[in-house]
C-alpha cells in the first residue's frame, strides 16, 4: 500500500494562505494597487524636488572694462527662480568695481548696462568656485571671483583696479606705442607698503611674474601705482604673454594681494 505524500502540499498551501494574507494587507495592496493617483504623485513630485534641489552661495567677483575697474554699475541677476527672490539678486560695484550676489549653483546668467551699452555674461557657480562662460562684450572682463556661504561677511579686499596690459589686451604694431611701448603700469585700491630704498627692482622681479620673460630695466613705486620700464626688443611677436601678480604685493594696512594671472597678446609688431 502506497503511502500519500501530503506535506508538499501543505506547504503550498501555507504558502498560498500567506501570500493572500499578504495581498490583502492593506500597505502591500496600496503598493500593487495604486489607485490613489493623487497621493503617489505627491510622494514621486517630492522626490523629484529634492533631486532636483539646488544650493544658493554668495559669490563676488570685479567687473572692469579695458583694465580699468567700473564702480556704481548694477549687475542684476537674470530668469530667476522664485526660491531665490527673497535673495540679494542684483548689487552695485563698489570703488573697485566688486559686487556681491546672492546666485544659485550651476549656469546663472547676468547683466549690466554701462553708460547705455548692455552687457550680458553668464558664470558656471558651484560651492566652492565661480568661472566665467561667455561674456558678449569682449572689452569688458568679468574676474578675482569668490564664494561665501550665505551670511557669511566678505572681507575687505587690497584689489588690483587698473593695469597695462590687461586680460585679453592684443598689442600689434598699431597700438603698440600706446599701450606697454612705455613700460606698464599697474594701479591699487590702497597705497602700498613702503619698500627699503634700492629692493624696488628685485621686489618687481618676486610679484610681476611675466611668462615668457621680458628684461626689466627699472620700477617706479609711488603711493598705490607701479610703473614697470621695459626693454622693448625683448618683447617678442606673435606671442601669447602670461602675468602673474603675487601676494608679496602689499597694502600699506597689511593686506597681501591675492595672486592673479591674466593674459594678453602680441601679434605683429613691424
Amino acid at each position: 500500500m502506497k503511502r500519500i505524500r501530503i506535506k508538499p502540499i501543505l506547504l503550498c498551501f501555507v504558502f498560498l494562505v500567506s501570500l493572500t494574507n499578504c495581498y490583502f494587507n492593506p500597505f502591500v495592496f496600496d503598493l500593487l494597487n495604486p489607485e490613489k493617483t493623487k497621493d503617489n504623485s505627491s510622494v514621486l513630485g517630492m522626490i523629484a524636488g529634492l533631486t532636483n534641489q539646488t544650493g544658493t552661495v554668495q559669490i563676488s567677483g570685479q567687473l572692469k572694462k579695458g583694465g580699468a575697474a567700473l564702480s556704481n554699475v548694477q549687475i542684476t541677476l537674470q530668469n530667476v527662480s522664485p526660491s531665490v527672490k527673497s535673495q540679494t539678486n542684483s548689487s552695485t560695484t563698489n570703488s573697485s568695481g566688486r559686487f556681491f550676489l546672492d546666485t544659485p549653483t550651476g549656469i546663472v546668467s547676468l547683466q549690466f548696462s554701462d553708460s547705455g551699452t548692455i552687457v550680458n555674461f553668464q558664470l558656471e557657480v558651484s560651492k566652492t568656485s565661480v568661472t566665467l562662460v561667455s561674456i558678449d562684450k569682449t572689452n569688458y572682463q568679468v574676474q578675482s571671483f569668490e564664494v561665501y556661504e550665505l551670511g557669511v561677511e566678505p572681507p575687505v579686499y587690497f584689489e588690483l583696479i587698473a593695469s597695462m596690459p590687461y586680460d585679453g589686451l592684443y598689442i600689434d604694431k598699431d597700438n603698440f606705442s600706446s599701450t606697454i611701448g612705455s613700460g606698464s603700469m599697474f594701479l591699487f585700491s590702497e597705497n602700498l607698503e613702503e619698500l627699503v630704498e634700492g629692493t624696488e627692482l628685485g621686489w618687481a622681479a618676486d610679484n610681476f611674474i611675466v611668462t615668457p620673460a621680458v628684461y626689466l630695466l627699472y620700477v617706479n613705486v609711488s603711493t598705490n601705482y607701479v610703473q614697470l620700464s621695459l626693454d622693448n626688443a625683448s618683447i617678442q611677436p606673435s606671442t601669447t604673454y602670461t602675468v602673474t601678480l603675487n601676494p608679496g604685493i602689499k597694502s600699506k594696512t597689511g593686506k597681501s594681494l591675492k595672486q592673479s594671472t591674466f593674459q594678453f597678446k602680441v601679434g605683429i609688431l613691424k
